[in-house]
């Protein structure tokens, strides 16, 4: 039983690059599910997905999930753009309409203005009518005047009209930008149906089909709200979100994951090294084809192909082709089916062979067809055909040769027609070796076919056979892992010659060419000042961010900043000075991590009391971990600094030199209450072991600062924290000795502060 139903999107999970995103699928409540089998069908889904990554899930009940396929469901009719696009168009080609026309009257404005009336007198004539003939230019001249002043008013019509299409252009290029995505892709547009199949018994409670889409990628953000002064404050998570993927997310649930997106979750295989017996090899998802494909499309042939022209590249089916001998089922397989009791697909092709020869009765003889067809542009005739017998499992017929040695024993000697595995192998190996220019040429020059086990003519068992016509032989499936992608093999029919019965694998041109294109677009997105890649700011973690509410991300390609999710702190209002670098008072919020996750680097919007006053920036910060928030310079504060330095001599004799730095920090405050306020100063550091650097006095006493918090760490760095009263003033002041001999001096002089 089908049935169609509809979905809408209910929960997506962004990741760096790509989204999954999840349906919600939505069944009859009047329908009666039967017990069994039942297939549900769901359209509308979007062609930029990718289509081994569709997954389905049930949440309870008593039936469960058989399959889950896919495939492109090309347009009924020819495309038809949305309301905004061709609306969009039209203003287009009504503006490349109009300035045409504008272009054409300032040319013929130009030639008209060129023209002059000239009366073209002649002094020495004296029966011309001079007055006469000069009126006439004079009245041509208004008529050209006349012309170009329509013209101009024509002009300055057109250029008016421009100017309001301009204005109409615009707002259609706005309305396009915000119009959802079905509104701006239009009609008769390739999608994607997905089959679900079921089994079991019962009713369906809820069923969800998810999926990959590579369209997709988000920057993080936060927001700094702080309240009553800087007692209360809210930090709030977002992320500008862009996504492509041919369909509007309106009213999901957003989830941002710093993890690489993998919907192929096959856990490697380690290989055991162990002393002991040969282990046998892991078993595969691969299996090759059995023996006795070819022969399963025999009654196939003989009902639908007899008395036609096979297709090009086919091997005919002769009607005098003695079928040979049965071979054992473990001979005629080469994979191990010890757990499955059916017949294998070699034994049924015989038995249905032999039913149906029983019905018709034995086929009349047909001549066999000339293995080298004539072909176009060839110099001479192909040379005579030489019979022998097929060689089975579809391996490629060798050459003719001029001269081909008999030896004893066959290559296919023992085993019946069908022959061994081993020689099956050797073939194998011999067609994949040859030039495929060579394969079905008609031509020798290929390998010699002569082996210890002797050459495909010594067996007389294939005598008197009619011969398969040669014909490019389909390359081998190999084993490899990009095979075990089952959505995109296809199992041929019958009506396909070269690999029918065999898989191959599908490609959607279309569907692939539309995913690349838009991941494309959303690679070469330009993002905002400040916007940090969270590929470069995850670090070693990997974390997933739900979002508090729903969230609508239409898909046109552009940022979009969403809220994910906030959190209440309590922050610490401090003041900061470095007068060494610069002689300003910076104020900064410290709070600790109010969220139960890491923050990712990004840029933060300070407001207080609902005014935006600064945007800083925040490196990665752990969970529990403590930020700080730049919030300006406060211009009521103000600090000096100024360094006084002596030199002496010291030491024996004279021998050394000392400079003496006595460093002064002054601090004046004008604000109407006590403030907390961080003095950051450095002394020298030499690698020098000549040159000492000691701290003779200070007051009052520093605390060592190393910055680590900031991640750029510093030696023999000083810190203190003081206390301004209201309108009040604060004095540091710390000495300092450089020691070093006195046959030298410091490079750019001894004064150091």
């Amino acid at each position: 039983m089908q049935l169609v139903c509809g979905s809408e999107v209910c929960q997506v999970t962004v990741f760096a690059r790509g989204a999954v995103v999840t349906r919600r699928v939505e069944l009859p409540s009047e329908i009666n599910l039967p017990d069994g089998d039942v297939e549900l069908l769901i359209p509308e889904v979007t062609i930029r997905s990718e289509p081994g990554s569709f997954r389905a899930q049930l949440e309870s009940g008593r039936r469960s999930v058989v399959l889950v396929d896919s495939v492109v469901v090309p347009p009924t009719g020819p495309a038809q753009l949305g309301v905004s696009q061709s609306k969009l168009d039209e203003l287009k080609l009504r503006m490349d309409r109009v300035q045409a026309e504008i272009d054409r009257l300032s040319t013929q404005r130009q030639r008209l203005s060129k023209q002059f009336p000239d009366p073209a007198l002649r002094t020495t004539s004296l029966v011309e009518k001079v007055d006469e003939r000069i009126a006439d230019a004079i009245a041509t001249a208004g008529l050209l005047a006349e012309v170009q002043r329509q013209l101009g008013e024509k002009q300055q019509a057109l250029e008016q009209k421009l100017s309001e299409l301009a204005q109409e252009k615009a707002a259609a290029e706005l309305r396009l930008g915000q119009a959802p995505s079905s509104e701006r892709q239009g009609r008769s547009q390739p999608t994607r149906k997905v089959t679900v199949k079921l089994t079991g018994s019962g009713p369906i409670a809820t069923l969800y089909v998810s999926y990959v889409v590579p369209a997709a990628r988000f920057f993080p953000a936060y927001t700094l709200r702080l309240f009553d002064g800087g007692k209360r404050a809210n930090w709030t998570v977002e992320a500008h979100v862009a996504q492509l993927s041919g369909e509007d997310w309106t009213g999901v649930r957003l989830a941002l994951s710093t993890a690489d997106l993998i919907f192929d979750a096959r856990l490697p295989e380690l290989p055991s090294l162990r002393f002991g017996r040969v282990q046998p090899p892991a078993r595969r998802g691969y299996r090759p084809p059995p023996d006795g494909l070819d022969r399963l499309f025999a009654g196939y042939d003989r009902g639908f192909l007899s008395g036609q022209n096979p297709t090009d590249g086919a091997p005919p089916e002769s009607s005098s082709l003695a079928m040979p001998e049965r071979t054992p089922q473990t001979d005629a397989l080469q994979f191990d089916d010890s757990l499955s009791d059916e017949p294998t697909w070699a034994t049924r092709a015989e038995t249905a062979e032999a039913e149906l020869s029983k019905k018709a009765g034995p086929p009349p003889p047909s001549p066999p067809p000339s293995p080298f067809p004539m072909q176009s542009g060839m110099p001479f005739p192909p040379p005579a055909p030489m019979f022998s017998m097929p060689v089975p499992g579809g391996a490629p017929m060798p050459p003719p040769q001029a001269a081909m040695p008999a030896k004893s024993g066959g290559l296919f000697r023992g085993e019946g027609a069908i022959g061994s595995i081993q020689g099956k192998e050797r073939a194998l190996k011999r067609s994949r070796s040859a030039p495929r220019s060579l394969v079905g040429s008609g031509f020798g020059g290929g390998g010699s076919y002569d082996d210890d086990e002797g050459g495909p003519f010594a067996d007389s068992a294939g005598a008197g056979q009619s011969i398969e016509e040669l014909a490019p032989v389909p390359e081998p499936i190999e084993p490899q892992d990009a095979w075990l992608d089952f959505d995109q093999l296809l199992l041929c029919g019958p009506e396909d010659p070269l690999f029918r019965g065999k898989l191959k694998r599908r490609s959607d041109d279309q569907a692939q060419s539309k995913l690349q294109q838009s991941v494309r677009t959303l690679e070469q997105l330009t993002a905002p000042s400040g916007l940090i890649d969270p590929l470069q700011s995850r670090g070693q973690f990997d974390h997933r961010y739900d979002a508090e509410g729903l969230l609508k991300i239409p898909s046109d390609g552009k940022l979009h900043r969403v809220a994910i999710l906030s959190a209440d702190g309590q922050p610490t209002l401090r003041l900061v000075t470095v007068p060494r670098e610069r002689a300003d008072v910076y104020r900064e919020a410290e709070l600790q991590n109010p969220c139960h996750a890491p923050l990712l680097a990004g840029p933060v919007d300070v407001y207080v009391d609902g005014g935006l006053l600064t945007t800083d920036h925040i490196s990665h910060v752990d969970r529990g971990g403590s930020l700080r928030v730049g919030m300006g310079v406060e211009d009521r504060v103000r600090v000096a600094r100024n360094v006084r330095a002596e030199e002496e001599s010291a030491g024996l004799l004279g021998g050394s030199t000392a400079m003496n730095h006595t460093v002064s920090i002054e601090l004046t405050s004008s604000l109407g209450q006590s403030i907390q306020i961080d003095v950051l100063d450095r002394m020298p550091v030499s690698e020098d072991k000549s040159l000492t650097v000691e701290l003779t006095a200070e007051k009052p006493a520093h605390t060592p600062y190393d910055q680590v918090e900031r991640g750029v760490p510093i030696r023999r760095g000083m810190k203190w924290r003081l206390t301004l009263p209201p309108a009040g003033k604060a004095k540091i002041e710390y000495q300092y000795r450089l020691s070093f001999s006195a046959k030298s001096e410091i490079i750019g002089g001894n004064r150091r502060d």
